[in-house]
């Protein structure tokens, strides 16, 4: 607890936490050092918790939309500032349960809508990456010189500055990605978990729906959310599914899809979870419990192939859709390079074709916003919220100390209605005035937005329309994950050489693979401010952490709006999905991620399978890969080449560079 109070202080500027340490800290931390004790006093006692209490005493943090007995809980809004729930949410108390320590709440969008982090009441969050420029090489890759013009062409488009730390959990990915926690739990809903995760460098591991309870969770879209956990490592993460995971009778939503023996005994098997300290060992494997599905492959996801090739067998599909023109150069290379690696461990890569996919994200933003319309009619500023300026608008402004914010008055009214300014108000005019003063801009147009689509005059034009797309995709998934063997192309069709993968895998295969491989972003994180940056824009937006640096605008959010694109399919089906950091892009030095789909409830196999990337990363990483722009020397090391790996190096980058950042006041 120490350790990670510390680690808040010293990366307070990147505004990861909301409210500061939580007043339960103290005294949960106090109760694990206890419990350990009382342990080791035992004969039976060992130095290592068992599975069952591996999270004792570890310091998580959690989103703020998730309600904690003794915490406010805002969901990064205005109108619940202050707020403090009568419950706690399943996560969390199965968390504790656990003997894990919240040591405080974390920055995020809005209710969950953003994809950068900065439509909060509490400020954008920074993430604690630093873009670095590419080094003045004297020679092109081709052996010829480099003019002047094309210096400054490289210097300008690697720039420094703060750079978004991905939304709508911006906040948990950089409490994690800073040290601040080791673990941190964040909601799903577009791929707000995996997003962040991408930029920050952090694993992001969305479950199936249903598999974990949403109660406690403040619903933006009901039949999408779903609670989602951000950790340094494939295993830290697997860890927290597996504590949380079941039915919940508090959750009709919630089913036991996901095999939670199977999970626990591949976790029981693992020495780097059983010890939680992101080590990549392997102590052995398990053994049966695989689906028909998975078993047609010869094996466990999870045992370790004695030849080296642990997913031999398994089928991998690229999603030709997937490559789109937003698609950045250092992104698309590190797919291609990510291809590579999981043929070397012995899968098969193969495209595959989602038609529907460019549909998707435009079927989300129907969807998504309707349900939030009904949701968040509640916030009338009479059972929820209140009525009057919150600051004179929305924002808020910070002081001098970390996680004390400043306060407003409110005259409160009678019969529980507020009062904005002198005199008694109609209930529709209170109304009003605490939902424009309460939302943001962006809540806001999305509320209008799902009452519109609701509208009895054209529900069948919009509502009705999404939710058929959304079964189109959901089919099309499930097509591509169903029959098919562990061999040929399963009715490939003639000639598709996407992303180069030509002599690797030839034909578009329509049926039959076990995962798919996508990039989680289409680019690395982009600046948050600056041309293009994504808090940058009309200024009479709010502002979003007294600074006036960073404000919202209606096309600097549209345009965020495609960074989703390559998340939402996974999420309108349902489906598990895991982002993999796996190096450094070549042109930014920022990260860049990678995201593995599974079908619906194999989570477990999911998380063997990624648990095998990363430990080829790691090994990758160990050789020199992973490096980020200006790499010179060596047969495999040529100027620009894009190699790919993620090691202790790169996770300490990270914790570096938010301390860096943090001193950097020219930048906040």
């Amino acid at each position: 607890l120490k350790a990670a109070t510390a680690a808040m202080g010293r990366t307070r500027q990147l505004n990861a936490f909301v409210g500061g340490v939580l007043s339960t800290a103290a005294a949960d931390a106090d109760a694990s050092d206890e419990r350990r004790d009382t342990s080791r006093g035992r004969d039976d006692a060992r130095s290592t918790p068992d599975a069952g209490s591996i999270l004792d005493g570890v310091p998580i943090a959690v989103k703020d939309n998730f309600c904690v007995r003794g915490a406010p809980t805002t969901a990064g809004s205005g109108m619940l500032r202050g707020y403090e729930p009568p419950l706690e949410s399943t996560v969390t108390s199965r968390l504790r349960a656990a003997g894990a320590v919240i040591v405080g709440k974390c920055n995020m969008d809005e209710f969950g809508m953003g994809s950068a982090n900065v439509n909060s009441a509490s400020g954008a969050c920074i993430n604690p990456w630093v873009a670095r420029p590419a080094q003045r090489p004297a020679q092109s890759p081709d052996g010829g010189s480099i003019d002047d013009r094309s210096i400054a062409r490289s210097i300008d488009d690697h720039r420094l500055g703060p750079r978004s730390a991905g939304g709508s959990s911006g906040g948990s990915a950089c409490a994690v990605a800073s040290g601040a926690a080791i673990l941190a739990v964040g909601s799903d809903t577009g791929g707000s978990v995996r997003l962040p995760a991408a930029y920050c460098g952090v694993v992001g591991l969305k479950p199936s729906y249903g598999s974990v309870s949403r109660w406690g969770l403040v619903p933006y879209c009901s039949s999408l959310d779903t609670p989602g956990f951000l950790a340094r490592s494939v295993s830290d993460a697997a860890v927290a599914m597996h504590v949380t995971h079941g039915s919940d009778p508090l959750d009709s939503t919630t089913n036991s899809r996901v095999d939670r023996a199977k999970l626990g005994r591949w976790i029981d098997a693992n020495d780097d979870v059983g010890k939680f300290l992101t080590r990549l060992e392997v102590s052995g494997g398990v053994s049966g419990g695989m689906p028909g599905r998975f078993r047609r492959n010869g094996g466990s996801p999870f045992v370790r192939s004695k030849v080296g090739m642990p997913l031999a067998g398994w089928r991998v599909g690229v999603p030709v859709e997937y490559d789109v023109a937003e698609c950045s150069n250092e992104v698309r290379a590190a797919w291609s390079e990510t291809c590579e690696l999981l043929e070397r461990l012995g899968a098969s890569v193969t495209p595959v074709t989602l038609p529907s996919t460019a549909a998707a994200l435009a079927a989300y933003y129907v969807l998504a916003p309707a349900e939030a319309s009904s949701n968040l009619a509640r916030y009338d500023g009479v059972r929820y919220g209140r009525n009057g300026a919150v600051n004179g608008g929305y924002g808020t402004a910070r002081d001098g100390e970390l996680g004390r914010r400043q306060t407003t008055r409110f005259k409160p009214g009678t019969e529980g209605v507020f009062v904005a300014s002198g005199g008694r108000e109609g209930f529709h005019e209170s109304t009003a005035s605490a939902r424009s003063r309460g939302f943001g801009p962006e809540v806001q147009r999305r509320v209008l937005v799902g009452t519109y689509v609701l509208g009895t005059d054209v529900t069948a034009r919009y509502f009705d329309r999404a939710q058929r797309v959304r079964r189109v995709v959901s089919e099309e998934f499930a097509r591509v994950f169903s029959g098919g063997g562990g061999g040929g192309a399963g009715g490939a069709g003639g000639g598709s050489d996407a992303f180069g993968l030509s002599g690797r895998a030839r034909g578009i295969a329509h049926t039959g693979v076990d995962l798919l491989l996508t990039p989680t972003a289409p680019t690395v994180a982009p600046l948050l401010y600056g041309p293009g940056g994504v808090g940058e824009g009309d200024q009479s937006g709010f502002d979003q952490s007294g600074t006036g640096r960073f404000a919202h605008s209606a096309h600097t959010t549209t345009a965020g709006y495609a960074a989703d694109a390559m998340t939402v399919p996974a999420s309108l089906a349902g489906l598990p999905a895991i982002s993999l950091p796996v190096g450094l892009g070549f042109e930014s030095g920022m990260p860049v991620g990678m995201q593995l789909i599974a079908p619906r409830g194999c989570d477990v196999e999911l998380v063997g399978a990624a648990w095998h990337v990363e430990r080829a990363l790691a090994d990758a990483a160990a050789n020199g890969g992973g490096v980020g722009p200006g790499v010179t020397g060596g047969d495999d090391k040529d100027l620009g080449r894009p190699l790919i790996g993620w090691g202790r190096d790169h996770r300490a980058q990270g914790t570096v560079d938010a301390v860096r950042f943090s001193a950097m006041g020219d930048f906040v």
